[in-house]
């Protein structure tokens, strides 16, 4: 007896690597189902049939548009900002549809907020609503439950968009998909394997997006090291194995090579991506080719109007990332700007004869074009000369 006992000790001291792989991996699965689960409306390997509503379908109640060839272009907002379309629909069970989703295009997600709306047949005269988030650009969705009003018999959806379109925005459907424990497994397979393209906050924040996701990687990682920890203490005890430290440091490093992996194949397919994007170009094709190219279009126009350098100027915008990017784009201007300082402007005693201001959208200080004069809201003001408009809240001046 004691023999067969010691042998079990040396084969577990042996496969101390293929204990906590075991251990680790099935942990993962284990916390996958969960999360599979609570996403499945209930149901699982195979949902009811997904309802789809064409774009063209819908009904336009506030705002300006018009449906063509299965879709609809909502052109623009009524003058409170604000646009909405509505539909009838089949009636169907909330309940067995949890998430909803909007094939959109057209429009910049930046500049929009989103709205699902939809009646019910047990309270037919009142709208219930939800924040839509977007994903890739092109959808918009939600998860639904009881807590948001999501019960009972849809008879009608709708969206309503509030903000400002900077195009028009075309609906293309609106889909309720079958969901089930199988089709939520593939939905985690997609959002963990999906690019994250590279911007400002990715240094300290790579995996932002995931904000959206079921769980992140990480999330599951970190559960499934715990649960493959707390199961290998606990078939030590049982199993009367003495208790290795390597299987405990296996199961962290497979954890953190896992998540290191995935954040190198993004790294990858970003350097594919700037390639394409950057590669042979010169350093104006790069601004042109940039994310923030629009900036950089304004700021040329407005390099083209200034005399040749260097002339004080004064960049003024509420915004501080538009206002430090449009400076760089002026050097080399002599360009003050105070990252300290926002929405206020200098005193007219800082602002000499010969000054240029480039007003932003900038709240701080006004234009008259009439009287011809930079205007401060205390009601002080000073003589200059309008250089170059572009549209409205931007404006280029030389004082006198």
């Amino acid at each position: 007896m004691s023999t067969a006992t010691e042998t079990v000790r040396l084969e577990a001291r042996d496969g101390w690597g293929a204990i906590a792989a075991v251990l680790f991996f099935a942990a993962t699965a284990l916390v996958i189902a969960v999360l599979a689960a609570s996403h499945s409306g209930g149901n699982a390997l195979q949902g009811p049939a997904a309802i789809t509503v064409a774009g063209d379908h819908f009904n336009l109640v506030r705002g300006r548009g018009r449906a063509f060839a299965g879709a609809y272009s909502l052109e623009t907002l009524d003058s409170s900002g604000l646009g909405i379309l509505s539909t009838g629909v089949q009636p169907f069970a909330a309940d067995s549809y949890p998430r909803i989703e909007w094939a959109l295009r057209g429009a910049d997600p930046a500049g929009v907020q989103l709205s699902f709306l939809w009646r019910t047949l047990e309270r037919p005269k009142h709208n219930f609503h939800v924040d839509l988030e977007w994903r890739d650009g092109n959808l918009a969705w939600a998860e639904l439950g009881p807590q948001d009003g999501w019960s009972g018999t849809i008879t009608g959806v709708g969206l309503v968009v509030r903000g400002g379109l900077s195009a028009p925005l075309v609906v293309q459907s609106f889909t309720a998909p079958s969901v089930s424990a199988g089709s939520a497994v593939l939905e985690i397979g997609r959002q963990w394997s999906k690019p994250f393209p590279f911007k400002g906050t990715t240094i300290t924040l790579p995996f932002d997006a995931e904000r959206s996701d079921y769980a992140s990687p990480l999330i599951v990682v970190a559960a499934a090291q715990g649960l493959a920890i707390a199961a290998y203490y606990f078939l030590a005890r049982r199993r009367q194995w003495p208790r290795d430290p390597r299987v405990l440091w296996a199961i962290v490093l497979i954890g953190w090579l896992l998540l290191d992996l995935r954040w190198q194949a993004d790294l990858w397919r970003q350097l594919a991506q700037t390639a394409r994007q950057f590669a042979g170009k010169t350093t104006e094709e790069k601004h042109l080719a940039a994310y923030d190219h629009e900036l950089f279009e304004l700021m040329r126009q407005v390099n083209g109007a200034l005399p040749a350098p260097p002339v004080r100027i004064h960049f003024l915008a509420d915004n501080s990332v538009l206002r430090a990017r449009g400076a760089f784009f002026l050097y080399p201007q002599n360009v003050y700007h105070d990252p300290r300082v926002l929405g206020r402007a200098p005193d007219p005693e800082q602002v000499h004869s010969g000054d240029y201001v480039l007003l932003f959208w900038f709240r701080g200080l006004d234009y008259e074009r009439l009287q011809q004069r930079l205007l401060w809201a205390d009601g002080r003001s000073k003589p200059a000369d309008e250089i170059l408009a572009l549209g409205d809240g931007i404006v280029l001046v030389r004082a006198r």
